[in-house]
């Protein structure tokens, strides 16, 4: 039998043991950080604490392809095109006032727009990165080429238009809102994406003649197709249907002709309208959505702009308006030269 003393110091020896581990499991609890996986784990895998480095963002995580592709595709495209770097500062404006009155989320829809990157006076990379800025996303595509078609003949400020049937072979979409750069929007497009058919455009307006039976192309909406956009290419090649100095207008009209569904006004307001059809414009205005400057486009130098006594003055104030809202939001006053 064990003397008294050594079974004291027995249970002494146990008690300081059991106050150790005690301890121990404490001190290992408080700096787990809440970690309840085994010990083994934890030491082999350790979790770094919220205040050893800021969450790494999702553009850390993944390359940019990979968000890509995670991101899911919008429905919907509103889309525009940028053949001439002059027609840049427009482009800029137009998507704009396209998310000025216009929730893209809510919309299921994405900016897209169509540059010629290369040759002579095309989109320069600045310029790009401005229009990304605005919340275009940049297409570049290759000029499109047609069978027995010298698209030299073209009128020089028309000559690239043609490029814009690009657009029928976005079939990821499953509508496509297309709008010239020299537009503006000021109200909702919602409604367009409801029009019935693959095709559909507004009425040209001419000095002469207020209702045409064509239609003017700097606004249409369409459904993409794979099938239609070779049907197109193969049809600019047809002299029954694209005379040789014709760009696209003249040439879509002739392919739709009898099969397209006409829109309102509104959705093509025509700025020849002030001065030829003044009474029509003025009543019209308000519900107007968006507004085509045809006949007299915005230029930066003040020399060219047009001011009170000159036949569109009204409008062309309206437009230097919003591009010097479009200029402040952006920061852009001492970089980019006012359009008006």
């Amino acid at each position: 039998m064990l003397p008294r003393q050594f079974s004291i110091n027995r249970s002494g020896i146990i008690l300081s043991t059991i106050a150790v581990i005690v301890t121990l499991f404490l001190l290992l609890r408080l700096t787990d950080n809440g970690d309840t996986r085994p010990w083994s784990s934890r030491r082999k895998y350790p979790l770094k604490p919220p205040s050893v480095g800021p969450r790494r963002s999702e553009s850390q995580i993944y390359t940019q392809q990979e968000r890509a592709l995670i991101r899911r595709k919008p429905r919907y495209a509103i889309t525009s095109t940028i053949q001439t770097g002059s027609y840049t500062a427009m482009g800029l404006m137009l998507g704009y006032s396209i998310q000025k009155y216009n929730d893209l989320a809510a919309m299921d829809a994405e900016l897209v727009m169509l540059v010629r990157s290369s040759g002579e006076n095309s989109v320069s990379a600045e310029n790009i990165t401005r229009l990304e800025k605005v919340g275009w996303r940049v297409r570049e595509a290759e000029e499109l080429e047609f069978e027995n078609v010298d698209t030299s003949q073209i009128r020089s400020h028309h000559r690239h238009n043609l490029n814009k049937l690009h657009v029928w072979s976005w079939t990821e979409y499953e509508r496509i809102i297309f709008m010239d750069a020299d537009t503006i929007c000021k109200g909702s497009l919602s409604e367009l994406w409801e029009m019935p058919g693959d095709f559909a455009a507004a009425p040209d307006v001419w000095w002469d003649i207020l209702t045409d039976n064509r239609f003017n192309s700097g606004l249409m909406v369409l459904r993409p197709s794979a099938e239609e956009f070779r049907s197109l290419v193969k049809h600019v090649s047809d002299p029954n249907y694209h005379s040789p100095n014709d760009a696209d207008q003249a040439f879509l009209n002739t392919y739709y002709r009898f099969r397209y569904f006409g829109l309102p006004y509104k959705y093509n307001f025509n700025l020849i309208m002030y001065q030829f059809h003044r009474y029509y414009w003025d009543l019209l205005w308000d519900e107007a959505v968006i507004v085509h400057f045809t006949v007299r486009k915005p230029m930066s130098d003040p020399n060219e702009h047009c001011h009170k006594g000159c036949n569109e003055w009204e409008p062309m104030e309206w437009y230097g308006m919003m591009f010097r809202e479009m200029l402040a939001f952006y920061g852009w006053e001492n970089e980019i030269p006012l359009y008006a």
